[in-house]
């Protein structure tokens, strides 16, 4: 049933009504063209799913002074920075698993699923002044991408200035915070755009439980063969050393050993692409390849509530790889309809490295495990008529040692032209195959080869309402998933299965105004109720509600204000130490300005944390505290 839905819309595609479909409107062919949850060329007003897009222009006004800070202000996704500077920072969406988030840089997958997270990515290992856009889709995609999209996407697009300028940028914070980095663009007529930056972060001290330092490089070509061929190449290293008290440990307050957890990795992102159009019909060839090297060096955990042994201190090595390829053909049929399809080949190889300490006695542990996966997709949306828009996407997987997955997705959006509302619906089934450190932990220590794919299938329904004269817009969206098949720990086995199922449904609210060309506010607020079927154990880190406000005000031609809050309550969380708990409400405000100096210099004053508030992100650990930070930019 869910292979002929599809096939029945992509038949829509040859009806009279298609064929007699409106172009798509004037106000909306200056709307950047997403790049994430699509693989036909649309616009954010045709979207069928939820999706935000965070622009230059808005990472510069939020002065982020780390990863996690970028994403603070979507709807729907909790950021978990693990007490410090140098912890492990994790993104929940719609309630989802860290490890259900796909991570793309550039558009090249950076989960890693060697190591015992069982493949989140980290996005404390993001240095904000690289990053020129990011793409969140709220909600599963594996229809389009396959594996590990279950809960939702985020796309990081790194910078590409695409003339020739340089510039240098500078700052410096409490609690041993520094950042800089140099870009430099090169433009050689309009066949060669050359892009190349370096960066430095560090924040944080030892002494108050955590610090990181940060090292990454990027570069860019953009190459114009000809009118109608492009080819684009990108290249991305990043270096990163930090120490944190260990997850599960009670943190600064309440680990009962203080030897901090010192982590060290380095990673690369390559990936070329080249892109024919040749009307109605464009051809888009893709290879891309991510390695990451990891070190870490864990104390391990005294025993407490939760655990009567603790968590053994332990030494671990791992080494990804993963190398892909991709070929698509998009074409434009009747009216505005579009149909594209594709395959895609993707090899990964995971090594990992560890010796555990249990009561003395040092315990090996190694794995060494490849995994190919043949996929094959095709996408249709079809302009229905002027005002409702079809989408439907199917992929086959199949993936070694772990069979193959068929996932579908389906969504609409009509919009009411005469009250300019727009009303979305979409749904989805996704899967994530068994992590390499699920599958390759010996079995005496809880590994089990026979893991099957986690499952998850889910919806969501929503409301667009824009307003007039380019005020802006509000929106609400209704959401629901259930995952299956997720991969926990037994106890009675002493093994790792597949035995949970969790429900998860909520309402996210959001609403964008700008009255003049001053100012605007943004705002958003999340309701989310999480459970686990046959269990008592809570989620960690799902905030029942989370919300927040940004404004942003233009005070002068040269000085530009921004001020931002951020509130959650209802979360979960647990420690060794412990055990389960509900921490106490969560509530930040951030204030920042930039002056232009003179034309190509501008200052940044930031103070993090106005209130001072002594804010609990986990057990055991306190968030930020109050800082100052300064930073110059100079345009060469």
């Amino acid at each position: 049933m869910a292979i002929s839905v599809p096939l029945a819309i992509a038949l829509a595609l040859w009806l009279p009504d298609a064929a007699r479909a409106q172009a798509q409107r004037p106000d909306r062919a200056s709307e950047p063209v997403m790049v994430t949850g699509t693989r036909l060329p649309a616009t954010l007003r045709q979207s069928t799913d939820s999706l935000t897009i965070i622009t230059r222009e808005q990472i510069d006004t939020l002065a982020a002074a780390s990863g996690p800070d970028l994403l603070r202000q979507v709807p729907g996704l909790q950021v978990d920075q693990m007490g410090g500077p140098g912890g492990l920072s994790s993104v929940y969406i719609r309630g989802s698993d860290s490890n259900h988030v796909l991570v793309l840089i550039d558009g090249v997958r950076v989960n890693d699923p060697t190591n015992s997270r069982g493949g989140g990515f980290d996005i404390s290992s993001l240095d904000p002044a690289l990053v020129e856009r990011i793409e969140v889709l709220r909600g599963g995609a594996s229809a389009i991408y396959g594996a590990d999209a279950m809960g939702g996407v985020i796309n990081i697009v790194l910078r590409r200035d695409g003339a020739a300028s340089a510039r240098l940028v500078a700052a410096v914070g409490g609690f041993g915070y520094a950042s800089g980095n140099a870009r430099a663009s090169l433009s050689l007529g309009s066949a060669l755009m050359l892009d190349g930056a370096v960066s430095r972060l560090r924040d944080g001290r030892d002494a108050d439980g955590g610090r990181i330092d940060l090292t990454q490089y990027s570069a860019k070509a953009h190459i114009t063969v000809d009118p109608r061929s492009t080819i684009d190449l990108a290249v991305r290293r990043g270096e990163r050393r930090s120490s944190a008290f260990p997850d599960d440990s009670g943190g600064v307050q309440l680990a009962v050993l203080r030897t901090l957890e010192r982590k060290s990795s380095d990673d690369t992102v390559f990936s070329a692409d080249g892109r024919w159009s040749l009307d109605p019909v464009s051809l888009v060839l893709g290879v891309s390849s991510f390695r990451k090297r990891e070190d870490i060096d864990s104390p391990g955990v005294a025993p407490g509530q939760r655990s009567d042994f603790g968590v053994p201190s332990s030494q671990s090595h791992t080494d990804y790889r993963r190398d892909s390829g991709t070929a698509s053909v998009a074409m434009r049929l009747a009216g505005a309809s579009q149909l594209a399809l594709g395959i895609e080949l993707q090899n990964e190889h995971g090594v990992n490295d560890t010796v555990y300490e249990f009561f003395g006695t040092p315990i090996p542990v190694a794995f060494d495990l490849h995994r190919r996966t043949q996929s094959a997709f095709v996408e249709t949306m079809v302009q229905a008529s002027r005002d409702l828009i079809l989408k439907a996407g199917l992929r086959h997987d199949h993936i070694e040692g772990s069979g193959s997955r068929t996932s579908p997705n389906l969504g609409l959006r009509y919009h009411w032209a005469t009250i300019d509302g727009s009303l979305k619906a979409s749904y989805s089934e996704g899967f994530k195959p068994p992590s390499f450190f699920a599958l390759g932990l010996p079995i005496p220590l809880g590994g089990n080869p026979d893991l099957r794919p986690e499952r998850n299938q889910g919806g969501s329904v929503g409301y667009e309402q824009f307003l007039g004269r380019g005020l802006g817009s509000a929106g609400v969206s209704l959401f629901k998933s259930k995952y299956t098949d997720l991969v926990t720990f037994d106890n009675n086995t002493g093994q790792t299965v597949n035995a949970n199922q969790v429900d998860i449904h909520g309402a996210e609210f959001e609403v964008h105004l700008k009255p003049t060309t001053g100012w605007s506010l943004r705002a958003h607020f999340t309701r989310l109720f999480s459970h686990v079927v046959d269990s008592d154990e809570p989620l960690r880190q799902r905030p029942g509600r989370r919300g927040g406000v940004q404004f942003d005000w233009t005070v002068a031609p040269d000085l530009q204000v921004a001020w931002r809050t951020e509130y959650s309550a209802l979360v979960f969380d647990s420690s060794v130490p412990t055990g389960n708990l509900t921490l106490p409400t969560y509530l930040r405000s951030d204030l920042n300005g930039s002056w232009r100096l003179r034309p190509g210099m501008s200052l940044t004053l930031a103070i993090d944390n106005v209130f001072d508030k002594r804010n609990v992100s986990y057990v055991g650990a306190t968030a930020l505290q109050r800082r100052g930070r300064v930073g110059l930019s100079l345009a060469l």
